[in-house]
């Protein structure tokens, strides 16, 4: 039987993916349980949650030991209990008796030195680290427009476009689906908001670039990759996220729209869609690869891909705790596909863990 966990910072969070998952356990190979890393106790190192009941179809509160397989769904923040919660995983992680299906990825600066490094280096948009204002301005006298994006964060938040517009500078959000925007005088004004801003958390600074549809709106392809069964990786689907017009970022939780990656491949010429979908095999077959060289071992990634008007790609974001939005609202065959891939990797990790066991026995 294989204890497998499922982590979430509370109980709130993931509750319909979890139990999806568990609903697709076979209930003779798996327990299925999910808990928060904080509920953890120092002394019994028991943890307190929730197993999952597959007869009556519920979860049931409980303590018990710490699943020997798991899988990290928390995301952090700069709050307290993220900071204690990041600290026990990484305790866990250095347990011999625990397995994670994926160690996840760091910061986007550390990701970043790994791509401009590799093969794929022609796809990552140059970037530096914001380290204060006097910096910022002084690059975007050679850029004009610069995009500022916190070094740890998702969904979008953070993100601003900063642009010299004759002797001030423009300075712009996104925030549900409105463009806001700041006017600064000169480079003194400018540089004291960009040290507040830089001061609160790590950012960093890349060229702006035009990556929107014919309407003005932003947009990018979403992919998601996971390692199947036999520890492959594979495409599990690609969809396009659209964002409002005039806008920064297409992130659904500021205000964009899903539309199908096949609709939007099928709008280009025979010549361009021929290209672009050569393009994104090269990058989606070689990018898992250079990032576990750096960062091993990953079960899933959604990768973030920006097309310009001159049919450039360029590779966003890589996140190893991926949303599986876009891909079932575009893809909803693949829905039951994406609640057992967790359970099927970590049969093939458990497989070959007892395997190892036996061969030192």
């Amino acid at each position: 039987m294989i204890s497998f966990g499922m982590m979430s910072l509370n109980l709130n969070s993931e509750l319909s993916y979890f139990t999806e998952i568990a609903r697709q356990a076979n209930p003779s190979l798996f327990t299925c349980y999910r808990f928060a890393p904080a509920s953890i106790q120092p002394v019994s190192q028991l943890a307190i949650g929730e197993r999952f009941d597959s007869k009556h179809d519920k979860w049931v509160k409980g303590e018990f030991p710490i699943p020997e397989i798991l899988y990290d769904r928390c995301f952090y923040s700069d709050d307290l209990l993220s900071k204690q919660s990041m600290a026990i995983v990484r305790w866990l992680k250095g347990r011999s008796d625990i397995t994670f299906l994926g160690s996840g990825l760091p910061n986007k600066w550390a990701i970043y030195e790994a791509l401009s490094t590799s093969s794929l280096s022609p796809y990552i948009p140059e970037t530096f680290k914001a380290t204060d204002g006097k910096m910022v301005v002084s690059q975007l006298k050679k850029w004009k427009k610069s995009v500022l994006k916190p070094a740890f964060g998702s969904g979008g938040a953070g993100i601003y476009s900063i642009e010299k517009d004759g002797r001030g500078f423009i300075v712009a959000a996104d925030f549900s689906g409105k463009m806001v925007q700041k006017y600064f005088q000169t480079e003194s004004e400018t540089e004291d908001w960009l040290n507040r801003l830089i001061n609160k958390k790590e950012y960093l600074m890349q060229p702006y670039l035009e990556l929107t549809d014919s309407q003005n709106c932003p947009f990018d392809i979403r992919i998601l990759l996971q390692k199947d069964m036999t520890g492959t990786w594979t495409v599990r689907g690609k969809g396009i996220r659209r964002g409002s017009e005039a806008g920064i970022i297409s992130n659904l939780s500021a205000g964009g729209e899903i539309l199908a990656f096949e609709d939007f491949a099928e709008s280009l010429s025979i010549k361009t869609k021929k290209f672009i979908l050569h393009e994104l095999d090269d990058i989606l077959t070689k990018l898992p690869e250079i990032l576990e060289a750096s960062f091993p071992k990953l079960f899933e990634l959604g990768v973030d891909i920006g097309l310009s008007q001159d049919n450039a790609l360029w590779v966003l974001d890589t996140n190893s705790k991926p949303g599986r939005k876009v891909i079932a609202a575009t893809n909803p065959e693949m829905k039951e596909i994406l609640y057992k891939a967790p359970l099927e990797y970590a049969y093939f990790l458990n497989k070959n863990l007892t395997e190892r066991e036996e061969q030192h026995s």
